[in-house]
């Protein structure tokens, strides 16, 4: 599971779809308390407390591309989880780099789409 944590213009389709389907496909292991330790060190892949917000940013844009959205998604409970281990931060800069190395469509989208700079931020604290 990864959560790219970008603005949601950034990533292109297959991205936008595959981390949705991520954090629906996970929310099982927070619920039954599964260790996250692998998704958090050496490197934040997740932000735990960040899920349904980050899922419903994903949905909006999910919808401004015409794409169908029919699985709402509920916050776990997460308070058997150790504080500093749910609220750890994806590094958005190293998502930024990923995504321009993995992806041709992100990359490009990230290189035209006007919201990058100024938006990594505003997307960062939005989650905190």
């Amino acid at each position: 599971m990864r959560m790219w944590m970008v603005d949601p213009r950034l990533l292109c389709n297959k991205h936008l779809v595959a981390e949705h389907g991520e954090i629906h496909k996970h929310r099982h292991n927070f619920v039954k308390g599964h260790s996250i330790q692998g998704r958090i060190s050496p490197v934040v892949q997740i932000e735990p407390l960040s899920m349904k917000q980050r899922h419903d940013d994903l949905v909006k844009e999910m919808i401004k591309r015409n794409m169908n959205h029919k699985s709402p998604y509920t916050q776990p409970d997460l308070s058997h989880y150790d504080k500093d281990l749910i609220s750890v931060k994806v590094d958005l800069f190293v998502s930024l780099k990923d995504l321009c190395k993995r992806c041709e469509d992100c990359k490009e989208r990230i290189k035209t789409v006007n919201c990058c700079r100024s938006s990594v931020g505003k997307m960062h604290s939005r989650y905190e």
